[in-house]
């Protein structure tokens, strides 16, 4: 039958139906995070990685058909550093990774007396977070790695199949995009810089030889703060 219905739908690929009661209970609970006159539904998920894993252990590169890359293999640093927390700290992941963001074209909810949950998702696509998935199935595989203790957040955004064309890449593309952060950047918040910027606020600079009065001094420990306290200041 599965062989006759892709010969009728003229080589079409099969529409991918992911049932989650499958593998959790009654559902995955969520969070609806739309407005009723929305064009679309969002939602907010805490999937566990065991759940994530399985998936692309089943559905592989067709969860990422919408994802601007493929997985990039554990030879970054990025995905090391994702195989090192899953490894060392999975009590921590939640708190270190980003998430994922995703799509897809339906959703079955229920609402039930501990919350609203997803039953069951049509066409899911990881469009951003595509590294995390793999890197989660891979140190399971490779590794040997426990998914007990990780779990994932998840932004997910249903369109219908008629807008899926104009907005599902622009969510791919927006949810890539990123002002650039320099190496430097993440010194930032070391002591050392914490310390001096509290000085610069405090502390005046001593008057100048025959001046009568103290100037002010800025360190600026992040990048960007000195033009943004300048904009909150009038002429």
């Amino acid at each position: 039958s599965r062989l006759y219905r892709l010969r009728s739908s003229q080589g079409a690929r099969e529409e991918l139906v992911i049932n989650f009661t499958d593998y959790v209970g009654d559902g995955l609970p969520c969070l609806p995070a739309h407005l009723n006159s929305a064009t679309y539904q969002s939602f907010l998920v805490v999937m566990p990685a065991n759940i994530l894993a399985s998936l692309y252990e089943k559905y592989g590169s067709r969860l990422l058909e919408q994802n601007v890359r493929t997985f990039l293999q554990l030879r970054g640093n990025i995905n090391k550093g994702i195989r090192a927390t899953i490894i060392n700290d999975p009590e921590m992941f939640f708190a270190y990774n980003n998430g994922i963001t995703a799509t897809a074209r339906d959703v079955e909810t229920e609402i039930t007396h501990n919350g609203i949950l997803i039953k069951s998702l049509k066409d899911l696509q990881i469009v951003n977070g595509g590294q995390t998935t793999a890197s989660l199935f891979h140190t399971q595989y490779k590794d040997k790695a426990s998914l007990d203790k990780i779990f994932v957040q998840m932004k997910l955004s249903v369109v219908d199949a008629e807008k899926s064309e104009e907005i599902v890449p622009k969510i791919s593309e927006y949810a890539n995009t990123q002002n650039k952060v320099n190496a430097a950047d993440f010194f930032s918040n070391h002591p050392f810089h914490v310390r001096m910027e509290e000085f610069s606020r405090r502390l005046w600079a001593p008057a100048q030889q025959g001046a009568q009065r103290e100037t002010k001094w800025f360190y600026e420990r992040a990048r960007g703060q000195y033009a943004d306290a300048q904009s909150k200041l009038t002429q």
